[in-house]
């Protein structure tokens, strides 16, 4: 039994050797197919998108051809639409009109807050969708200043960017806003800074039309710290469902962020509860301060596949220097309420 089971053992090893043998060649031929295949696909996956981007590109020169040849008379009309002096009286007007609101937080709902014609104008020339980043199909956004589209579309949008925006709504919000802006000062820089804290230069920041499909969902959320007050256009067309306007959320165990970035109540023991949503309506505009609250938005996925929702966001908030130079100055325990929401992230995992 003993010879037998030493015989067995020399078999069995001689056998595996010759085995072992017998298979490299094809374990190498294995990893070259498998390498082979590899590469293959990273091929064709590099030639799909360059594909994609081409068809991207060919349609965007046939828009900007085609519109540019359509819209010639309308590009030699637009100083008399876009009159800098009329539109800042509308605006203005239309915001010392509009009811400061504290509940769920301070907002105002602007109605018709640009003159008809020049809503009108807006909603014709919107830059064609081929003309948004195409990262995510449900959340596509245009940022200014816009280089590249049809010539009409990028001096009328360029001037709502630079012109309406920053010489018409800012100065108007930032008077509506007055108070409120007082105690929210005093809440993130302290009292003893508020004086300061008036006197920083204002800009208009983050300036983008935003473009939303079904699916679309952004959780309940503050908008980054630096940022004051949010001005949210609503550019409804005719037909549009004014269902998918803005929520606004009443936050229990609020409290200050402790970072600049965009701040979810809800994962810092916070509890949201929907308060209301502002109608999605055409030439009306949201306000709010970013200080208390949150704010979100939904498209059901069952909404209707021709959805799509298109709005003009920008910032009024402080430049960023003379924000800078402030906050260094600020008591150590402020000064940390403005670090990185990563600082305060690794803090907590070393506590």
């Amino acid at each position: 039994m003993l010879r037998r089971s030493r015989l067995a053992a020399r078999v069995r090893s001689v056998w595996r050797h010759d085995a072992d043998e017998a298979l490299k060649p094809l374990r190498k031929d294995v990893r070259r197919l498998t390498a082979e295949v590899d590469t293959l696909r990273t091929a064709l996956q590099d030639t799909a998108i360059r594909a994609a981007r081409g068809d991207r590109s060919a349609a965007q020169i046939r828009c900007i051809m085609e519109l540019n040849e359509l819209q010639r008379e309308q590009v030699v009309d637009l100083p008399g639409v876009l009159d800098e002096q009329h539109i800042r009286a509308h605006v203005t007007d239309a915001i010392n009109a509009a009811e400061l609101r504290s509940e769920p937080f301070d907002h105002i709902i602007v109605e018709q807050v640009l003159p008809p014609a020049v809503y009108e104008l807006l909603i014709t020339t919107m830059p064609p969708a081929v003309f948004f980043d195409d990262h995510d199909p449900i959340k596509r956004n245009l940022v200014f200043p816009i280089a590249f589209g049809p010539t009409l579309s990028n001096e009328v949008w360029n001037a709502v960017d630079s012109l309406i925006a920053r010489r018409c709504i800012q100065p108007a919000v930032l008077d509506k806003f007055h108070q409120p802006l007082q105690d929210h000062y005093d809440t993130i820089f302290g009292p003893a800074f508020r004086s300061q804290a008036n006197a920083l230069p204002k800009l208009s920041s983050g300036g983008r039309l935003m473009l939303r499909r079904p699916g679309y969902h952004l959780d309940a959320h503050r908008d980054p710290k630096r940022s004051m007050l949010t001005c949210l256009l609503y550019l409804a067309r005719p037909g549009d469902d004014e269902a998918y306007g803005t929520q606004l959320f009443r936050v229990t165990n609020d409290h200050e962020a402790s970072y600049k970035q965009t701040y979810y109540p809800g994962e810092a023991e916070g509890t949201c509860e929907l308060a209301t949503v502002v109608p999605f309506r055409p030439n009306t505009m949201l306000v709010f301060l970013n200080a208390h609250g949150a704010h979100g938005a939904t498209i059901p996925v069952d909404a209707g596949e021709d959805v799509e929702r298109y709005s003009y966001q920008f910032y009024v908030a402080p430049e960023n220097a003379a924000l800078g130079a402030l906050i260094r100055k600020l008591p150590s325990d402020r000064r940390t309420m403005w670090q990185s929401k990563s600082k305060v992230t690794t803090q907590g995992t070393q506590a």
